[in-house]
């Protein structure tokens, strides 16, 4: 059996090959993923951005003499890039003896990888729930905003009281102006645990018996990075800024170390494809998202 001779041209044909299925793959794994339905996705040029201006929610206000303006020094919130890498080895042999399609999996696996790990980077930021714009937890009992302190953490467990009471908590938020900002959640995310008690309250057409007047309230998304199997979030994602920003400094790019001559093909017949991008994932606004741990029935 005839094998392929290595050279430059042969390799260059691989790596388009491969840099083809990532892009396709990568189109539909994009597509199933649930960064997009959760996050404001944000595109940086710089190493590091400031968000200091999501403590200023616009609303409606009755103009007298001049134009309010919010005072935003109070606010220092930022979001660093960080770097991400994925890659693979592909030995000599693979290409010598025409094995390519057997690595084709693994470059649509790299390709999958990335709108995951925007997924684990957005829901881990819920699980942590670490500081936001107004230097308390993301959720917490005490954010103060226009005068009044509100609560977006609770304790109950999933029902269909629970989580009615949770939205109406949410729809009640008002502005620093005392105006209700409108908040309407649209979004339940629950980990795999809990996933048919979501079904029976926003899916089920009945409930104990009657009309289920909660069915299709929400949308549902289960996730497996939940790190609380009790847990439960409910979010409105339908504005232009989200619970979550997404922060983008650097699309995935589809990279190739495989020159013939390259000293890791040289010392051990192995050839590197990868795929790096640069992004980080911070907390937008607290009013549009609740938590419950589910640890009181």
């Amino acid at each position: 059996m005839a094998i392929n001779p290595i050279n430059a041209e042969l390799l260059e044909n691989i790596s388009t090959g491969f840099n083809a299925v990532f892009n396709e793959s990568f189109g539909l794994a994009d597509k199933d993923a649930n960064y997009s339905k959760i996050a404001t996705i944000m595109e940086s040029s710089n190493a590091t951005e400031h968000y200091a201006w999501l403590g200023d929610f616009p609303s409606m206000r009755k103009w007298v003499d001049e134009r309010t303006l919010s005072d935003l020094t109070a606010y220092d919130y930022s979001i660093k890039k960080e770097d991400w890498e994925v890659t693979i080895e592909v030995d000599r042999d693979d290409i010598i003896f025409d094995r390519i399609p057997m690595v084709k999996p693994r470059i649509v696996d790299m390709a999958n990888s990335v709108p995951y790990h925007y997924d684990e980077m957005l829901i881990g930021l819920l699980s942590t729930n670490g500081t936001c714009f107004d230097g308390k937890a993301f959720f917490a009992a005490d954010h103060a905003y226009g005068g009044t302190t509100y609560s977006n953490i609770g304790v109950k467990k999933l029902t269909q009281a629970s989580f009615l009471a949770a939205r109406t908590g949410m729809m009640t938020i008002k502005s620093d102006t005392g105006r209700n900002m409108f908040i309407k959640p649209n979004l339940l995310i629950v980990p795999p645990e809990l996933e048919l008690t979501a079904l029976k309250i926003i899916a089920a057409d009945q409930e104990a018996g009657s009309s289920n007047l909660t069915k299709g309230m929400t949308e549902l998304i289960v996730s497996p990075f939940i790190t609380n199997p009790d847990g439960w979030y409910l979010l409105d994602t339908q504005r232009a800024i989200r619970p979550l920003i997404l922060q983008i400094t650097k699309k995935p790019e589809f990279v190739a170390m495989d020159k013939p001559n390259g000293e890791r093909a040289f010392m051990a017949k192995k050839f590197r494809y990868g795929v790096d991008t640069m992004d980080n994932a911070g907390y937008g606004l607290w009013q549009l998202a609740f938590y419950s741990d589910g640890s009181v029935a």
